[in-house]
């Protein structure tokens, strides 16, 4: 049954979920000797479990044209740490028990450093219709590792009924805070602040949305010491000072966000695509229905840079059936395949002409502020060691939107272990 409004709730909290799995910096070498990469024959595909339920229909749509390289579907535990672990567990023990494997984006650093995954050819897997931002997640070191699947990226929910035009830009978007928001007694702009994943998410977009960087070269090279990420940073932190952001916010995660905005009690919002649909939901858990409308964060000067979410998918170095590997996730990126992963299973999809798609967009009108935002946005930093980098990213950035540190010293402590962290790459 096709979904006839935005993204389910249950599909799409997975989606928000998928934009913030962290992975941590677990050992292990894969020296093991690889499979030849032409040979076919049935494959297990590995994935987070499937809360929509609708994963392995288009699965079996493969097995049917498929009867002697039938696909296993494999579900690993819905936490994203959870599944992580059942993966490094499986490569760590050069194991052919995955095949294909559902990679938060932000792993392909770690998996691939360790060579536990098999090389892909870019211009078959890396180029055509697959949105370039989706596809630069799987690469380590120049080379692509990693294939999107779904993605992801974030919104700025405004009230229309109050701001007819949205704020392209971040001094656009406090000017409505100092005459709007202060005109209709409420809070103003919200994202996610507390000291979590959500925080690095947040903290690297303002950056990246000043023209700044974290990490560049694989994760090898710490960048984030600039008067750009000076700038994003303070974007942040003038936003508690000056009030525009609620002191409130310093608590929110996505949920909490959510929920102030559709009370009524924020003039802006960064968040995911789901809170579209259940914003849109008539009943005493939404009181904007019909008063908000969605674009692109703003950044510095224009646009800014959304951070990307998503599942890539990957062939184990260790898979005995590479051929029959690659072939399966061909079809999961094909358009009748990626059709189903927006109308079916409620996530983003990875064709940029999906987006365009005038009878989609009549089901979903998010898709085309979607794509805008997809194609300026960057992923979070890449490193075989992303969990220290994530906690060094919203540590420091957390004591400077709490007053704890001036902007100046949370970007040099932040530059200190960044540099700790790419010591172990």
């Amino acid at each position: 049954m096709r979904r006839r409004r935005m993204l389910t709730v249950s599909a799409l909290t997975v989606a928000a979920a998928l934009a913030l799995s962290s992975c941590g910096g677990d050992g292990g070498d894969g020296d093991g000797a690889a499979a030849p990469a032409e040979i076919r024959g049935p494959i297990t595909f590995a994935q987070g479990k499937d809360l929509s339920g609708e994963l392995q229909k288009i699965i079996d749509g493969w097995n049917t044209a498929h009867a002697n390289e039938k696909v296993k579907f494999l579900e690993l535990p819905e936490a994203a740490d959870e599944q992580r672990n059942s993966m490094v567990q499986n490569f760590q023990a050069k194991s052919d028990a995955y095949d294909v494997v559902a990679t938060d984006v932000q792993w392909t650093a770690e998996f691939a450093a360790r060579q536990w995954l098999e090389p892909l050819d870019e211009a078959t897997f890396g180029g055509g219709d697959l949105l370039p931002a989706a596809v630069k997640t799987g690469k380590y070191d120049g080379k692509l590792y990693a294939t999107p699947f779904n993605t992801n990226a974030a919104f700025l929910y405004y009230r229309k009924d109050l701001v007819p035009t949205p704020p392209a830009t971040w001094a656009e978007l406090t000017q409505a805070c100092d005459s709007v928001a202060k005109t209709n007694k409420m809070g103003c702009y919200a994202g996610q602040f507390a000291q979590y994943e959500g925080l690095t998410v947040n903290a690297s977009e303002v950056i990246n949305s000043a023209g700044g960087e974290l990490l560049k070269d694989s994760g090898k090279t710490v960048a984030v010491d600039t008067p750009e990420a000076r700038e994003g940073l303070q974007f942040l932190v003038d936003g508690f000072e000056k009030g525009y952001i609620p002191k409130e916010a310093i608590t929110f995660q996505e949920e909490e966000s959510r929920r102030a905005f559709q009370q009524g009690q924020l003039l802006f919002l960064r968040n995911w695509p789901y809170v579209f649909g259940l914003a849109n939901t008539k009943g005493p858990d939404s009181k904007i229905v019909g008063k908000f409308d969605i674009a692109p964060l703003p950044g510095k000067a224009g646009v800014g840079a959304s951070t990307l979410g998503g599942y890539n998918l990957a062939v184990s170095s260790f898979s005995k059936n590479k051929a029959t590997a690659k072939d399966f996730i061909k079809y999961m990126q094909s358009e009748e395949s990626q059709q189903k992963v927006l109308t079916e299973m409620g996530f983003p999809p990875v064709l940029q002409s999906i987006y365009d798609d005038t009878a989609l967009q009549g089901e979903f009108p998010y898709l085309k502020t979607l794509k805008e935002a997809l194609l300026s946005a960057q992923a979070r930093p890449a490193s075989p060691n992303y969990n220290e980098v994530s906690l060094a990213i919203q540590t420091n950035a957390y004591a400077a939107l709490q007053g704890q540190k001036s902007v100046d010293q949370a970007i040099k402590d932040m530059k200190a272990e960044l540099e700790r962290a790419a010591a172990r790459n």
